[in-house]
Order: C-alpha cells, then structure tokens, then sequence
C-alpha cells in the first residue's frame, strides 16, 4: 500500500543521458546492440549509487527518493519535504550519483548526464491523482474531483492505481529542464529559493548561476522567467578559463555569470512576491516563515474535506508526523 494525499511540497528530481540518440545511432553500436548494456545500468545503477550516497551522507533520507517516471532516457525522482535541508540533501545527493555514474559507466561513451529539480505542492496549485490501471467499474456517483479525492484517502495498491502529480507547477518544471547543460543543474525558482536561502542560513557556501531571462509558454502569463543553477565540478574547463580572463561570462559560450547565494535570495524573494507568481511552497517543519504553511494550500484543503463523504475522516494539512520530523537533521 501507498501513502497517499499527504498535502505539502513534492521535489522532482531529473537525470537525463545528452547524446544517446548518438551512441544509440552509431553504426558500431546500432550493430552489436552495444549501446543497451549502458541503458541498462542507467536504469539500475543510477539508483544504486544514489542510494549508497544516500546511505554514506545522508542516511535520514533513506527511502524518502522514489521513482516518479522513466521517460526513455530520463529518469525522474521524487522526494516529499517538510523541511529546507531535505531539499538541498536530496539536491546534493542526486548530483553526488549523477558525477558517480559518469565516473564509473559513461567515460567511454559520447554521452554525459544533464539534470534539473523543480516543485510541485499539493493541494494548490498542483494535485496528486489516483488513475485506474485497468477498466474498473467504480460503484460509485461522485463527480470526478470527490472520486479522486475519495480514493487518495485511504491507502492505494500501486496494483489498482497509478498515483501521479499534475498542475501548473509541473509544466512549469519540464519547460526548466529544457535548460539544463552538462555542467549546468537548473532549478526553478522556488527550489532555488530553498536551495540558496537554507544555504545562507546553514553557512553552506554555495553560488547561485543564472542562466537568463526566458519567456516560457504558459508559464507567469508569458513574463521572463528566471533560470537559476547550480554549477557541477567537473574539472578544468577551457571556456571557464577564458571567461575568468575576460571578466565577461556572456562573452563565452556556456558560461553564465554567478553570485553568492546570499545575493541570491533577494532577487528570489522578489519574484516570488510579485503579483500572480505561480509557485507555492508549503512545509510543515520549515525553518523560515518564507516557506511555512501556506494559506492557500490549507484553504484548498479544507474545501476538498467537504466534498468528500460524511464517512470519510478528514485530512489536516499541516500535521507532518512526529516520525517524520525527528528524522530530520538539527541543521
């Protein structure tokens, strides 16, 4: 059985292979098939060196990542936060296995890994849904949003549903990871929030890289939108050189300029205050008010616990569980 309908921030965490379509296509490899060994430990050894970082750094975190979806060459994570540090820890691990796997499977391939994280929180702006796996007769009259509702209430057989997230904030997501680069792992603005703010309040030196401006279909009501990153080490990079002589990134291609998360944060703040701004986040033991329950999401709470039948107990947003919270680090 699955835990469902646990109300709050939901991370989605991205791993994606650049340039497979070029191994997969390359006469020796198309040949001899040799390209499929590679996917295979892409798909299982990907998650075994996230979990041995896990294990090894973060052991709190254990069994908190799941798998959301495999999207032919991307494999995408989630992981549900009640706290800041959950999510800078979950960030931090996911490019410690992303360097581990390049390390260890892809140095004799083309290919690289590339990744981003985004948010959804739910119940507002964004819902997770309960869709049947077979054609089942549901016995019941409810209207769509209280069936759903109804069946997320009590715990789901991953045999009988699929549970997945929509929303405006995972549209959001997608249309951010079609910015990330090898060296580049991008994050929308309310993870990037979490992300620098945390680190400023924990003394985690860390550098905020900013990717540009772009206007994002159906995103912001068409505003530019803010693509902030974070930037991977992996080793001396010629262009990095070039821009560091210059004093000019945008001069070099793939360089963007940078600034200390402290900086950061208030340009974060901005966006995340201004008028219409999409994004909400809703943790039950965050640190900072700026990411506390948010009162939109207990509203949408609230008004589902109606439609659902009188039978049904209601779900209180905003009781993350003891358990939970005491397995989270003091920092």
């Amino acid at each position: 059985m699955i835990e469902t309908n646990r109300d709050g921030s939901v991370l989605f965490l991205s791993c994606d292979l650049q340039n497979s379509t070029q191994f997969k296509q390359s006469s020796a490899a198309a040949a001899h098939q040799e390209w499929v060994p590679t996917f295979l430990a892409f798909y299982n050894e990907f998650p075994a060196a996230l979990g041995e970082i896990i294990a090894d750094r973060f052991p709190y975190l254990t069994g908190q990542l799941t798998l959301w979806k495999a999207v032919g060459d991307e494999l995408i994570f989630t992981c549900r936060l009640i706290a800041e540090s959950q999510c800078c820890d979950a960030i931090d691990a996911w490019v410690a296995a992303m360097d581990r796997f390049e390390s260890n499977v892809l140095q004799k391939t083309p290919m690289t890994l590339k990744g981003g994280a985004f948010l959804a929180t739910v119940p507002f702006p964004d819902r997770q849904v309960a869709i049947p796996r077979r054609d089942v007769e549901t016995g019941s009259e409810l209207d769509a949003e209280k069936l759903n509702e109804s069946i997320l209430a009590r715990d789901v057989d991953p045999a009988d549903y699929l549970l997945d997230y929509v929303g405006p904030s995972i549209d959001t997501g997608f249309r951010i990871l079609k910015f990330a680069a090898h060296r580049y792992f991008v994050m929308t603005v309310d993870v990037a929030h979490l992300v620098f703010a945390h680190s400023v309040a924990s003394d985690i030196p860390r550098d905020a890289y900013f990717l540009g401006t772009h206007r994002l279909k159906g995103v912001w009501e068409g505003r530019p939108y803010p693509v902030f990153a974070l930037a991977r080490e992996l080793g001396d990079i010629p262009s990095q050189a070039l821009a560091l002589a210059l004093g000019a990134s945008d001069l070099v291609d793939d360089e963007y300029p940078s600034c200390p998360a402290t900086n950061a944060v208030d340009a974060l703040v901005a966006y995340r205050h201004s008028p219409s701004w999409p994004g909400v986040v809703h943790l039950d033991a965050a640190r900072d008010d700026e990411f506390a329950a948010d009162p939109r999401v207990v509203a949408q709470r609230i008004h589902l616990n109606r439609l659902q039948d009188d039978s049904e107990k209601p779900l209180v947003t905003g009781d993350a569980g003891e358990g939970d919270i005491d397995r989270l680090p003091l920092t």
